[in-house]
């Protein structure tokens, strides 16, 4: 059976319709005329359900349609937090309890019963109140709902070909050209590529990177966006240029570290999306002209940018133009039919008129071809396109891209809007934006699916309607990350805006539209005391608080949220322990993502957390565990770093499906305690060390380790990892050909000195990493014929 459905206005309605049956049907031990209540709201919340989804397809709303819808979202919002909190209040209690320690819990929750009663009664006359506001308006009109759209499995291949037909082998050819031809000297040499947004640029810089970048000793892509953090493009660079990272917070000592790095070697260095000649300046300082035939590729919107970028070295600017009219048409078709397929006569008039309102316009023309791709023949829909249409670029892409959000199916908008809480240019990765939806309840069940494949099909739904940029592709075509363009990610911020769905802080100034925040994203680094004051007032019923480039020491522990579903704390490099010591507190919380590098420990209070899906670590400096994270019965992912080591407790989670970078130490209590997770499906391990593997010569620890893995193969482990420095598991590796016929993908950091045997039992393997000192033609023929493996 479906779950209820999920649109930018219903998005609570999915976990709300849900909680009331099972209030009134489970063992809470509700008044009889409470019930009644309760039953009177879902069903009318239910009727208002079906009527939001209409109303989230309508292109124009009139106003007073607007705020009855805002008032049904945020009502649902407090029925839930009041719903929330008194199934918590009721679920508490302790068996082991005493006597009088129960009479106690027995009174409160007496009492709770009497409060739910007259909390309900409230709500119920707000929903009356709202019923008849919309009969009292004549509010019901009649809204077309748009249909059902199934992923399209051409889009890994229309990505590069796509590439190919719209006129960008021409400006490649060019750029190279430029950047690579023989010269009498060996000086640093710039092209900047400009022109405004949404012709390609950063496709354009991208080619040119792939064709050349081979030819370098080391290469970096960083962007820099429109609010440029300095430190953070420093570091990036460090990174992807493959030096080590650096621990460093000062500007001028990463410049340094730069420069010294870069000093001796020949370099190819994208700079993409530069806004001011000030963020050209930075990131300049930190390239040294070391005259090895250096390269520097930049992109921006504005010519005096481009300028300033050429003005010091040997440089060119490339005035990059809008497609032309052949080369429209073609990215155009191809994008909407299949190659083999032309267009039907009857719609090459409309065809010709929408590819014209485009302008050459990339952007433009793979967003609205990628909405016509998804809709039938009939010319009525085409036209319909067409005079929505608007001219004028701004408004002509703004518009488009609108029509894409109003031909959202209803259970993609919550997610589509909820990017909004992303700073401009972030790597959104796949598996963390999938869990984060789960969390916050807009993904469904379906039937046949789980969670999980459901926001999979979420996820490539919105590649396929290009309303976001799929990168990092893995070996099956499958993305595994995301980019939103910069002119994608305004308008989601004004829609968040407009229908109070995220709260986003960037600067000290911020808008809400309401006096309640139910989502926030803090991308500041620093805020006045009265503002961050004036966000906190607002904050009593946050779902979602995520916090980047928070670097404020001083800044005040975070208060008790009662409604706080998804907590997520990065890039904070001066919170302390002392910040997080209430988490415990949020009750409700189901997704927990702590990398601030000055965090060391966990309070013990996490345990409490019960409805906890998610705890992500990784990047903290956590090494320990408290033991009462085995009270997590409802923990799936847990991710951590090698560093740290995991309580006996860890066999207590049962529901876990992944465990991440997980070290054993030296610990037979550990693997004991592993094999009880018969429910892992993902597991990243690195052994403890070779010397020690025998457990001082008894072998008890590679057999209790032998053992837990074969146990959690033959109970349906799909993915392994395995990080080791040693030759030890040539063994291990043969009990895994046999023992875990589940797995899809088996990698081995370390170096083995034969193939494994038994390679041809894993009949669903289809990812293959290991590392083999000497290879044999037998394995070859082994391998070869699965034609499965990547």
């Amino acid at each position: 059976m479906e779950g209820p459905v999920v649109s930018a206005s219903t998005g609570v309605m999915n976990s709300l319709l849900a909680k009331l049956p099972a209030l009134v049907e489970g063992q809470y031990g509700l008044l009889e005329g409470t019930k009644c209540d309760i039953t009177f709201l879902r069903n009318e919340l239910s009727s208002m359900t079906a009527l939001l989804e209409k109303l989230a397809t309508a292109e124009k709303l009139d106003t007073q349609v607007k705020v009855w819808r805002d008032n049904i979202r945020e009502l649902s919002y407090d029925i839930e937090d009041c719903i929330d909190i008194f199934m918590h209040k009721l679920n508490r209690g302790d068996p082991q309890a005493g006597f009088a320690k129960n009479i106690i819990d027995q009174i409160k929750k007496l009492w709770s019963r009497y409060q739910i009663a007259n909390q309900i009664q409230e709500l119920k006359a707000r929903v009356i109140e709202e019923s008849e506001r919309w009969l009292r308006y004549k509010c019901d009109e009649s809204i077309a709902v748009a249909g059902k759209i199934e992923i399209d499995p051409r889009l890994p291949a229309l990505y590069v070909e796509a590439e190919k037909l719209v006129g960008i082998n021409g400006p490649v050819q060019k750029v190279i050209e430029w950047l690579m031809k023989d010269d009498s000297t060996q000086q640093l040499k710039v092209v900047s590529i400009v022109g405004f947004g949404g012709l390609g640029k950063t496709t354009l810089a991208n080619q040119v990177y792939n064709k050349i970048k081979g030819q370098f000793d080391c290469t970096a892509f960083v962007p820099v966006s429109r609010s440029p953090v300095i430190k953070k493009i420093l570091r990036d660079l460090l990174a992807e240029l493959g030096s080590k990272t650096s621990a460093s917070d000062d500007e001028r000592q990463l410049i340094n570290e730069l420069r010294e790095y870069l000093q001796d070697k020949r370099y190819l260095i994208i700079v993409d999306d530069i806004w001011s000649t000030t963020a050209w300046e930075f990131v300049k300082s930190a390239l040294p002209e070391n005259n090895l035939h250096s390269r520097i590729i930049t992109t921006t919107r504005h010519s005096d940018v481009a300028k300033s970028c050429c003005s010091s070295y040997a440089g060119y600017i490339h005035n990059i133009q809008p497609l032309s009219d052949q080369d429209s048409t073609m990215l155009f078709y191809k994008r909407v039919f299949q190659s083999q397929r032309p267009c039907p006569p009857h719609l090459e008039e409309v065809s010709l008129a929408i590819i014209q309102k485009c302008h050459g316009l990339p952007l433009a023309i793979n967003t609205v071809a990628s909405l016509l791709a998804n809709k039938s023949d009939a010319i009525d829909q085409w036209e319909q396109v067409r005079d929505s249409m608007v001219s004028g670029l701004n408004s002509l892409v703004r518009d488009i891209l609108l029509l894409s959000y109003y031909d959202l199916p209803y259970h993609l908008k919550s997610c589509f809007l909820y990017l909004s809480i992303f700073p401009e240019d972030c790597k959104i990765r796949r598996d963390k934006l999938i869990w984060r939806w789960i969390a916050e309840g807009f993904i469904p069940d379906v039937m046949g699916q789980t969670l999980d494949q459901t926001g999979d099909n979420y996820f490539n739904d919105l590649i396929n309607r290009s309303l976001i940029q799929p990168i990092d592709i893995a070996y099956d075509g499958m993305a595994r990350a995301c980019r939103i363009h910069d002119m994608v990610l305004d308008l989601i911020i004004s829609l968040c805006t407009e229908q109070n769905f995220v709260t986003i802080v960037d600067g000290q100034v911020y808008k809400c539209s309401t006096n309640k925040i139910r989502r926030l994203s803090l991308l500041s680094g620093f805020l006045e005391n009265d503002v961050l004051q004036n966000i906190m007032n607002k904050c009593a019923h946050v779902g979602s608080l995520i916090r980047f480039r928070v670097v404020d020491k001083e800044a005040p522990h975070l208060p008790i949220f009662h409604s706080l579903r998804v907590l997520v704390l990065r890039c904070t490099c001066d919170l302390e322990n002392q910040h997080i010591k209430y988490i415990g507190s949020s009750l409700q919380l189901k997704y927990l993502e702590i990398g601030c590098p000055s965090i060391t420990e966990l309070p013990n209070r996490i345990g409490d957390l019960q409805y906890l899906q998610t705890l992500d670590i990784h990047g903290s400096k956590i090494r320990k565990l408290p033991p009462t994270i085995g009270n997590l019965k409802n923990l799936v992912r847990l991710l951590v770093d090698f560093h740290l080591e995991l309580p006996d407790e860890i066999g207590d989670l049962q529901a876990l499906h992944m465990l991440s970078h997980a070290y054993s130490y030296d610990s037979l209590k550990f693997w004991e305690q592993l094999r009880r997770l018969t429910n892992l499906r993902v597991l990243l391990i690195r052994l403890h060390d070779s010397n020690e593997l025998d457990y001082h010569g008894n072998g008890k620890y590679q057999q209790a380790l032998e053992s837990s893995l074969t146990v959690l193969g033959k109970c349906g482990l799909q993915s392994l990892e395995i990080d080791s420095n040693d030759y030890s598991t040539n063994k291990l590796m043969d009990l895994l050909c046999y023992n875990a016929p589940f797995l899809r993908k088996l990698c081995n950091q370390s170096y083995i000195s034969r193939l494994p045997h038994g390679m041809q039992s894993l009949v669903n393997l289809a990812h293959l990493d290991i590392r083999i000192t000497r290879i044999k033609h037998e394995d070859l023929c082994i391998l070869g014929p699965t034609g499965k493996v990547g």
